[in-house]
Order: structure tokens, then sequence, then C-alpha cells
């Protein structure tokens, strides 16, 4: 404990990431980790939450890192417990989450690098997160806590964002250190705002154009340019289409948004698309699940433009951009805002042409009569979720079907927020994701939508949603197992399944983890039942018993 300016290395962290705005901290506790697990617990102002798995406690960390654009924290036990958390940070590097893994680590001398494994536990951990993380360190020097601490915050937020990872040793973490001796990090500085970030061919691009789009992804939030964001799209009146993990971004009844692309989007974008002759991409790296498989969801006519922090994802193999900037992505937008200000037709000129991508929009709908039947239709379900939330709902997707359906039959409103696996869709997700945002927004409704496959990954951790009292709503689709799945073996193996085809009893996993327990299972009623879930306080495991045959909609092929 603290002594005048003397304190134990451990409670300095806690009190570090307490004065620079944390609140919570998932862990699993170990004892590779015990001072660590000490000094959180009973850090004042801070909470810390228990998971059953280090992999779920990253992925509850991630939610709040992409809820709040700040850095999530998560504190893991040396050997098996720093291993087991490896599997949520690469989800939260490929989806650009800022994270701070903290693990812990045997006694320095005991440390070998040369060797598998090492002490009682031991294991060389950061040697092996280096590619998935963008900085890595073991503290071997206490007077370097505060220096390792500052860096790794930095280096999580800014550019793209992305996990970090200390290591600290036991006798490191229990260490006495004097305040006065830490070494601080003196960051680089930050290029300023650049006011020729948009060339004159752009612009001769932008001018010529008759049928512009944007395309836009979470770039925009991690860069915090949404208000700017909203700021260009009135002023030049340029339609804009999200990517995946930029559905919350802005209001589906947003008059310059369009919806979702790609793949499994929506189809009034996927037409809008087919008619644009400019393409401006900001914040999205223009994933294959969007653009299809050689880039050719685009007219052959329309220029591509690109602004992204990240250079590799400007040289992608098959991109053939007209144009590409590496910027960071505030200064590019507020740079063109004052070049169309002084182009002050261009408003005007797009005006005809958003109105009509609004009527593809308001036209085209796959959302009709014939979903209205027994078994549920999972997208009917959906579309009766989205009209009776409110703005204080945040959604949480899974994998497979409940990804697609989500990102195509949500209609988001304002205030409200939506976390899926964004690059990977990756299963079992929905659970953890809904726990670090319950966490982080107890006060909000957590939705969340899972598979009868996807819920059993991490199954463990509805213990975690009980004994914490969360206000999350946990809607199982029950479809008789992987049904995205099944799609692909229909497509690529001539319909040979090699599912498991045992279903779980829902209700007794219900009881199992102490949640209260609903079905739904006839569509007349979701209005009526919605409704009654919602009023419930507290947490609640709901079947929703869906057609097993039910078709995902697919707006192009692979």
């Amino acid at each position: 404990m603290s002594n005048g300016d003397e304190m134990r290395l451990a409670d300095y962290v806690t009190s570090h990431l307490a004065g620079i705005g944390v609140k919570n901290v998932f862990m699993l506790s170990g004892t590779g980790s015990i001072h660590l697990d000490d000094a959180f617990a009973h850090q004042k102002g801070m909470r810390y939450i228990c998971a059953r798995h280090e992999a779920a406690a990253v992925l509850m960390a991630t939610a709040t890192a992409k809820l709040n654009n700040e850095v999530g924290v998560i504190i893991a036990t040396t050997g098996p417990g720093g291993t087991n958390a490896i599997g949520g940070v690469v989800e939260a590097w490929v989806d650009s989450a800022p994270v701070l893994v903290i693990s812990g680590q045997v006694h320095t001398k005991q440390v070998s690098k040369n060797v598998r494994s090492f002490g009682v536990q031991g294991f060389n951990i950061i040697e092996n997160v280096k590619k998935i993380t963008k900085y890595s360190a073991q503290i071997t020097n206490p007077n370097l806590i505060k220096y390792h601490l500052e860096k790794s915050i930095f280096m999580a937020k800014n550019e793209r964002p992305g996990p970090v990872w200390i290591d600290i040793p036991m006798n490191i973490q229990a260490k006495k250190i004097n305040l006065k001796n830490l070494k601080s990090f003196n960051p680089p500085k930050l290029s300023s705002k650049k006011k020729n970030l948009v060339p004159k061919f752009f612009m001769n691009l932008l001018k010529s154009a008759k049928k512009p789009v944007i395309i836009f992804g979470q770039g925009i939030r991690s860069s915090d340019s949404i208000e700017l964001f909203k700021d260009l799209l009135s002023l030049s009146n340029i339609p804009a289409i999200s990517a995946r993990m930029g559905i919350d971004i802005l209001p589906h009844n947003y008059t310059q948004y369009i919806g979702l692309g790609g793949m499994r989007g929506q189809l009034a974008p996927y037409e809008v698309l087919k008619e644009a002759d400019f393409v401006i991409a900001l914040g999205t790296s223009l994933t294959h699940a969007f653009a299809g498989k050689n880039y050719n969801q685009f007219s052959k006519n329309a220029k591509l433009a690109m602004v992204n922090c990240d250079v590799n994802e400007l040289d992608k193999p098959g991109l053939n951009l007209d144009i590409s900037f590496k910027a960071e992505l505030k200064s590019f937008i507020g740079n063109l805002i004052e070049k169309i200000n002084e182009e002050k037709e261009i408003g005007m000129r797009f005006s005809k042409w958003l109105k009509v991508c609004n009527e593809y929009k308001k036209k085209i709908k796959f959302i009709d009569k014939n979903f209205e039947k027994n078994p549920i239709n999972s997208y009917f379900f959906v579309k009766k979720l989205s009209e009776n939330c409110g703005k204080n709902t945040i959604f949480v997707s899974d994998a497979g079907s409940a990804n697609y359906v989500c990102s195509q039959a949500l209609k988001i409103k304002e205030g409200q927020r939506e976390l899926t696996s964004g690059a990977f869709y990756s299963m079992g997700l929905s659970v953890p994701l809904a726990i670090g945002a319950s966490v982080s927004y107890p006060k909000k409704k957590i939705i969340a939508i899972t598979g009868d496959g996807s819920v059993e990954l991490n199954i463990q951790e509805l213990k975690t949603i009980s004994i914490n009292k969360l206000e999350v709503k946990l809607f199982v689709i029950n479809n008789g197992g992987y049904a995205s799945i099944r799609k692909s073996q229909d497509d690529m193996v001539g319909g040979r399944y090699t599912d498991d085809i045992e279903i779980l009893n829902f209700k007794k996993i219900a009881d199992a983890f102490e949640l209260p327990y609903h079905i739904v299972d006839n569509y007349q009623n979701l209005d009526s039942e919605i409704k009654y879930i919602l009023s419930k306080k507290g947490p609640m495991l709901i079947e929703l018993v869906c057609d097993p045959n039910q078709k995902i909609l697919e707006i192009f092929g692979d």
C-alpha cells in the first residue's frame, strides 16, 4: 500500500488507470496476477467484473472500448490465463478496438526466453502477441511502469486503434516504487490539421460526378468525426452507405443515409452502388464481404477513392483505387468541408440524385407479408424488435444468421447502438459483448441476439450475467443448429451436413445459470411478447422458436 511518495507498483497501475477515466476492469483472478487482482479489486471508483474465461473478459473490455471510444482493460494471470486471452485479443485486433491487457508473470529470476515454459505456469507471452498488438512489453524495471502505461494507452487509441499488452512479473507487481523516480512517456507530436489534404484531382472528380456515394465505416467513430461527418453530408447532399460496423453511426431515417451495403446488406444500397459514378470510402477497409470477391460490386465506370489511416488497407491485391489517401480522417473531412464551401453549387447539384436514392430506400423492401408465419421468421422478429425498442437500447448480435438478420432488419434509431463481431463474425461473442455493454451502461437496455449454436461457445458467461444482475435480455434463436453453416454446406458440398443436430434444452440452461426463462413461439404474439420482456427488470433468457429452413437473404454471391 502507499506511504507518502511510495506505492506498491500494482496499486500505481490501478490509480493511474482510474486517473485517466477507467471505471471498469474485467478479470479472471490467478496466482500469477495476485497483486494486480488485489489492487484492482480495491481501487476506489473502479468496478471489477469476474469473467469465467479470459477470452470472454477481453471481449467484455472490447465492448466498452467500442461503445466509449476509450481503452477497455482486462487482467489475466500468467501461462494459460494469458494464452486464453489471445482469442479475444485477435478479435480486438481485427476490429480495431483499443484494449489494454495486463497479464501477470512468474518471478523475474524464473523468466527464460529460450524455453517453452518456466517457473510455475510461466510463458513468454509478449513474444507471442507482438503480431496482434500495437504495443507489448514486459516490465522488468519498476521505474518504467508509468512510461509503459502511458505509451500503451497512446498506441491503443491513436491512428488505427487496437489492442496493447503489458506483462508484469509477480515480484515487480509487489515492488514498492517511489513516484518521484518514475519516467514518463513523451508522445510524438501528432500532425496538426493540414489545409491541403484534398487535392484538386479529387475535387475535379467530385465536381464532374453526377452520382457520387460515400461509403463509411467505424473509422468515422474512432476518429471522433461523427458530427463533422454529418456536416459533410448535409452540406454536400451526397448519399451515404455504411459498412457493417458503421450501421449505428447514423440513424436509419437520416436523410443522407441509404442503408447498409455488402453481401448481406440491404437492397437499396446495392441498387445505388450499381449507378454511382464516384465512390468515396471513408474510414472503412472495403472488405470482400462488402465489395465482392473481386471488388466488382461497383459500377464499371465508377471512380474509386479511399481515405484510411492504415496504408495497408489502401494497397490490397485487386483493389484498384483511382485515388488513395493515407490521412487522419477528421482532418480530411474538415478539409473537404472547406473545399465544398468554396464550391457552393455542389450540394444543389446532388440533391436530385439524393432524392433518387431515398426513393430506392423507401420503396425497396424485403420483409413483407410472406415473413409473417409460424415457425417464426427471424427477419420478422428483428423487425418487430426494432419497432418496439427505444433510444435507450444497445443491440448485440452474434455470428451467423443472428448477425446477418440484425444487419439487414434493424433500423437503428437516434441514440441506439449496435455491437457485433465486425471482421470475423465470430461465434459466441454476443454474451460477453452484452456484459461489457451492460457494465458500461447499466441504465440502458441490452438486447442480445444469438443462435442456438453460438450461445454454447461462451455459455459459461451466463453466470456472469445472473450473478451481477445485468440488464441483459438474451434472445436465443432456436432454428435447429447452425443455419448459416448449413447454407454453406448446401452451396459447396452438396448438402452433406456435419453438424451435431442436438439442441440444448434452454429452459434447463436458464435454470442452471439462475436466469428467468421465457419462450416465444408464435409470430402473432411478437408485439405483446416483446413489450412484456422489455417491461421486466434484470436479465432474462428468451428462447425464440424459428423456422429451421429459413434462408438468409444474400444481396450478391460470395
